[in-house]
């Protein structure tokens, strides 16, 4: 047993948390994660299934649509496993409010760290550790974007069992070798993991996305992983090439006037261009004349590709100097601080 996490094995265990709305779900859960086992109908024949929700407390498309589905007390012919995350950040400040909070890590970046001076860390580690004894077959990870992106999966691995699962969730793939100490990465040498990006959070037809595309992946008894053959093609398949963050020194804002406590006014509403273009020559934002370009790229080794891709007019415009592919680009200020302004990837079909 452990203090880190609430632990419950099948629906009589879950009963009392389930009552009531979302929130009370939350409230229930006292402010620590939860895993949660549903034995399977014919437990040991199949390989168990694993799904995740809530890492970032600000997410809620994927954490609805698995309470949603755990209220109905479904039974399949595996054990499902359920990982809730960051409820603690969940529930302050309101609902929602928080990715994560001022004195936590992102609990999507700790996964497999070795240094585990911290609860998250232990968190995490231990979760692992008991996953470690169950022969997973396949796990989807539920995220939100704070940008406007349509929906789509992440895969850091190209190997077809892994391209054929993020298939079946999206229509669109993003293939992202991270090394960021996502679950996904720590869960791949187990089995084929995604993280699916259902959208904005906080919005119906989100959840909605999201429970769909759960039915699919605990309805189909065969997903088809094992097979060398080809996934098949995803509507589009995109693979992750740069990083784009602000300089920590630069205070920015999105939208209006640059003033003088301002060093950057980024262009609002290029969120529009996720998963599709923006030509070299727009601007990306707006400096006083003649400050060096207050944006770091960089490419997936880390290498520095900022004077590549941007440069700053005589007049101060903050411009792109080669076409590119935006994903992930977020509008808040916060987020653009906790993680990155926007990611550049390249269409492979």
């Amino acid at each position: 047993m452990t203090d880190l996490y609430r632990r419950f094995d099948g629906y009589d265990e879950l009963k009392s948390i389930l009552e009531g709305s979302d929130e009370d779900v939350l409230v229930a859960l006292g402010g620590k994660p939860a895993l949660v086992r549903i034995p399977g109908t014919t437990s040991g024949e199949r390989r168990a299934r694993f799904l995740a929700c809530l890492l970032h407390g600000n997410e809620d498309s994927g954490f609805r649509a698995v309470v949603d589905l755990l209220r109905g007390t479904p039974h399949f012919p595996f054990d499902l496993w359920v990982l809730i995350g960051n409820v603690r950040a969940a529930t302050t400040d309101g609902w929602f409010a928080h990715r994560y909070l001022d004195d936590q890590e992102d609990f999507n970046r700790v996964w497999g760290v070795e240094q585990r001076t911290t609860r998250m860390r232990r968190c995490a580690a231990a979760v692992l550790t008991e996953l470690a004894g169950v022969d997973l077959e396949a796990a989807v990870d539920f995220h939100n974007n704070t940008g406007d992106n349509p929906a789509y999966a992440i895969t850091p691995s190209a190997t077809q069992a892994s391209l054929r699962l993020a298939s079946s969730c999206a229509g669109t793939v993003l293939l992202w070798r991270l090394r960021a100490h996502t679950l996904m990465e720590a869960l791949q040498p187990q089995c084929p993991a995604v993280a699916l990006e259902c959208g904005l959070p906080q919005r119906a037809e989100h959840t909605a996305f999201a429970a769909a595309a759960l039915q699919r992946f605990l309805s189909d008894l065969d997903l088809g992983l094992d097979t060398d053959h080809p996934a098949p093609g995803a509507t589009r398949l995109y693979e992750m090439r740069y990083r784009v963050t602000i300089r920590p020194e630069v205070a920015f804002t999105f939208g209006g006037a640059l003033t003088g406590e301002l060093d950057l006014v980024l262009t609002p509403a290029l969120d529009g261009a996720n998963f599709g273009m923006l030509l070299a020559g727009t601007e990306v934002g707006h400096v006083a004349p003649g400050t060096a370009v207050p944006l770091d790229a960089r490419d997936m080794r880390d290498a520095d590709v900022t004077e590549r891709l941007f440069s700053v007019t005589d007049e101060g415009a903050l411009v792109l100097r080669e076409d590119v592919t935006p994903v992930m680009m977020t509008t808040t200020v916060r987020q653009a601080r906790r993680d990155c302004l926007f990611y550049v990837a390249r269409r492979r079909r």
